[in-house]
């Protein structure tokens, strides 16, 4: 049985703060959503998990929820909005291998799709648009609520347009997002940024065995075997690493002194394991 609804307050990525607007402004909204989502799958606890350096977030939701529900502060730390993550902080439970929050008595929404529960529920409005963060490279970054839909060359445009030394637009945040071939992308229900960010070249290197990548892994994985048996398409002895675990959060990848695309191959050697079942 769920126990328990967390509602995510945490910014997922670097630069986004389209979360971090949404609690501000909509407050009621996401407390309303996050009544009826408890109300929907019987929980009697409602819990909303915040950064800690979000304390004008946090106040307009203990004000708009009179106490009845939990405002947590979390620690400021990447990747704290991560499912499996937020649910350790906030209830010190561990979702196990292969298995959802709801087997440890959990549903988590992000407080984006409480208030687009609001909105259906109470004014019968279906998800048509969507707060998105416009950063990097732009003319005028800042929030922005996007129809569903709507091209991301459009969507620059009216942020200001690319600046000079653009390089690259990125869907989603610095470590988890996408690199866009074309602008003509569609705006989506989970694009929560577009980012304009200057590609800096790198070449890969050879893994010096430096063990960053294990001491930064917040699944305490072994990233390094990844890449290993990737490599060497060794796909059984991948499963056997835990590969599945990884919420492919791109830390390892960043501190990697050798510039190795880890995330790359745990996504080739996720899609091979998958295929072989």
């Amino acid at each position: 049985p769920i126990d328990t609804v967390i509602l995510n307050g945490c910014e997922c990525e670097p630069y986004l703060t389209a979360d971090h607007r949404t609690m501000l402004e909509r407050a009621e909204d996401c407390i309303l959503g996050l009544r009826l989502v408890m109300r929907a799958v019987g929980a009697e606890r409602g819990m909303i998990g915040v950064e800690a350096n979000k304390p004008d977030a946090m106040e307009a939701l203990r004000h708009a929820s009179d106490g009845e529900v939990e405002v947590v502060p979390l620690k400021v730390k990447y990747p704290q909005g991560a499912e499996k993550m937020l649910i350790k902080a906030v209830l010190d439970r561990e979702v196990p291998t292969g298995g959802l929050p709801m087997d440890v008595g959990v549903v988590v929404q992000n407080v984006g799709t409480a208030v687009a529960v609001a909105e259906a529920v109470r004014d019968g409005k279906p998800l048509i648009e969507r707060v998105v963060t416009v950063a990097g490279e732009v003319g005028r970054p800042g929030n922005y609520l996007v129809p569903i839909g709507t091209p991301f060359s459009y969507l620059l445009e009216v942020a200001g347009g690319l600046q000079e030394g653009a390089s690259q637009v990125v869907m989603g945040g610095p470590m988890m997002g996408i690199a866009q071939r074309s602008l003509e992308v569609p705006v989506v229900k989970g694009t929560s940024g577009v980012l304009a960010l200057r590609a800096l070249p790198y070449e890969e290197g050879n893994c010096i065995r430096c063990a960053r990548c294990v001491d930064h892994c917040p699944m305490e994985l072994m990233p390094t075997l990844f890449v290993k048996f990737a490599k060497g398409e060794r796909w059984d002895l991948l499963e056997r690493a835990h590969i599945m675990d990884c919420i492919e959060c791109g830390s390892c990848a960043y501190v990697c002194p050798a510039r190795i695309p880890i995330v790359h191959y745990i996504k080739l050697g996720k899609l091979k394991v998958r295929s072989l079942k």
